[in-house]
């Protein structure tokens, strides 16, 4: 129920900024421009894993601000570097990282990567505080958004288009 509960919030965020206008929390974003084709698979393959073990396993949960982060870092990977339609966004990487979660010792093992992930984000220029103007932001944050998703070119089999 949990896992439907989660797919079905980013599924949700995916579609719609108007619907999380309230009680999301807007940061400065990492330029993820530098990770291209199979690096940027990788990169998304492990930002989505932390949002899945932070949002799901005990002992590694993360600020409103940092999931900020988590979420919209894979979003600029998956629809802006990777081209990506929802449909394979989702199957290709949210559906193994949720299934990741069935097997045991799941959250030991990729839980300290969910720092990992965290530190390399801020260090490619993201933030985990909270941007001063939240309004402005949201504003920004939406097109933005709007902007990577009508861009994406969806890829027509595979994860990336050289594959």
């Amino acid at each position: 129920m949990l896992k439907k509960l989660i797919t079905g919030s980013v599924l949700l965020a995916l579609g719609t900024g108007t619907a999380l206008a309230d009680g999301k929390v807007y940061v400065q974003l990492p330029d993820l421009s530098s990770y291209t084709d199979h690096r940027a698979e990788e990169f998304l393959e492990a930002v989505v894993m932390a949002n899945v073990v932070s949002s799901n396993c005990e002992g590694f949960g993360i600020t409103d601000a940092e999931w900020s982060l988590l979420t919209d870092s894979a979003d600029i990977l998956a629809y802006g570097q990777l081209k990506l339609s929802t449909d394979d966004y989702d199957t290709y990487f949210y559906k193994p990282a949720f299934d990741a979660l069935d097997k045991p010792g799941t959250c030991e093992e990729k839980g300290p990567g969910v720092e990992q992930v965290l530190s390399e984000l801020v260090f490619q220029g993201g933030s985990r505080e909270p941007l001063p103007d939240q309004e402005a932001a949201y504003k920004e944050w939406q097109v933005f958004m709007d902007d990577l998703q009508n861009n994406a070119e969806p890829a027509s089999s595979g994860k990336t288009k050289t594959k």
